[in-house]
């Protein structure tokens, strides 16, 4: 508080206009609005839930709309941040994003396909999530180890690139093992040595290259794996098997008309091949990885999933709208910042202090008795 009956001043630890942003948002009174316009939004959606529950099938989106429009607008009014019409733009912004998921609710039910991978991946897959996230970071790190072992190598053979060439594994290792082969025929002590550090230097290069492909091989049988689940968990083991099928003989059917006599036609073939033992293992992998994930999704389980992405979105739009408010109550701050924290008494004081100055120069120059 200021000394002066009627007025305000900054706190003491706000020592300049950089540091206002950061103490506006770790108020604890700020974060109270804004947590108390959350609890109202969830408290709204717990009866906007029960409306969309009876869409499927009922063509009553208009009606729906108007009664959810007026009672989020009631609700989000009293707190005094939003007015009737921020309040309202919540949620028309939401109803436009959210209308074909409305219409398709309404026309098809609660369909599998309205459910991004993300949340089915949440809800049912998150430890094969966080193995591919570790594996995904086992490999980061890795090839933070070959840069450095690259690099290392370089200053060990004394490799120098030409203008414009960048220095990767397959080049320096080509390097070292030139070296290694003039010194195998070396004799003495010293060659040995020398001989030995190359080879220290491309073995430790070979073992990280390697320790990645068994990496990427593991995320590549876990990215696949996962993709196969997440489509079981969609579709079921019928439908999925009716897939592979029709897949099966799309490559049957492309084999047939390639000659593998025909030297163009054999890597075509093999490749036909491959793909084929791959979809046969998949097909008859689909009734155990099936019962491993529980089952294909419910039609409660997807509903759920919907309504979730629902709210989650409307959550955006009232998040969207209270950046809004704080980022002008920021700058609203900011300008009184910029007005008036250097008082009066400062910038008198800041003047004298330039005059003397300003005397002091102008004596020297012969300007001042």
């Amino acid at each position: 508080m200021s000394d002066r009956p009627g007025y305000a001043a900054f706190c003491s630890d706000v020592a300049s206009k950089t540091s206002i942003k950061e103490r506006l948002e770790a108020n604890p009174d700020l974060q109270a609005v804004v947590s108390a316009h959350h609890t109202t939004l969830e408290s709204w959606w717990q009866e906007a839930r029960d409306d969309f529950a009876k869409l499927e099938g009922h063509n009553i989106l208009p009606q729906v709309r108007q009664e959810l429009l007026t009672s989020l607008r009631e609700k989000l009014m009293p707190l005094g941040v939003l007015d009737a019409f921020q309040s309202a733009g919540v949620f028309v912004n939401w109803w436009q994003q959210s209308r074909y998921d409305l219409k398709t609710i309404v026309n098809t039910g609660w369909h599998h396909t309205l459910i991004p991978d993300n949340y089915l991946l949440a809800a049912f897959f998150q430890a094969e999530v966080d193995r591919i996230e570790a594996l995904e970071s086992k490999i980061s790190a890795a090839q933070g180890e070959l840069s450095e072992a690259v690099e290392s190598a370089q200053e060990v053979a004394s490799y120098e690139p030409e203008e414009g060439e960048t220095v990767t594994a397959t080049i320096i290792k080509k390097a070292l093992k030139e070296l290694i082969d003039d010194l195998k025929a070396s004799a003495g002590s010293s060659a040995t040595k020398e001989r030995q550090s190359y080879e220290t230097a491309f073995d430790a290069i070979a073992a990280i290259e390697k320790r990645i492909k068994q990496f990427k091989d593991t995320l590549k049988q876990e990215q696949n794996e996962l993709e196969l689940k997440l489509r079981l968990k969609r579709i079921g083991g019928d439908e999925a098997k009716a897939e592979t099928s029709e897949l099966l003989q799309q490559v049957e059917t492309q084999l047939k008309v390639l000659n593998p006599n025909h030297k163009d036609d054999k890597k075509q073939i093999t490749a036909l091949h491959k793909d084929k033992a791959a979809l046969e293992l998949r097909r008859s992998r689909i009734d155990g990885v099936l019962a491993a994930i529980g089952g294909q999704m419910t039609d409660a389980e997807a509903k759920t999933l919907i309504l979730k992405k629902l709210y989650d979105w409307v959550k955006e739009q009232l998040t969207r709208y209270l950046n809004a408010e704080k980022r002008a109550l920021i700058a609203t701050v900011e300008n009184l910042w910029d007005k008036y924290a250097v008082s009066s008494r400062e910038l008198e004081t800041e003047r004298e202090k330039t005059l003397k100055t300003l005397d002091t120069f102008l004596s020297k120059l012969g300007y001042l008795a």
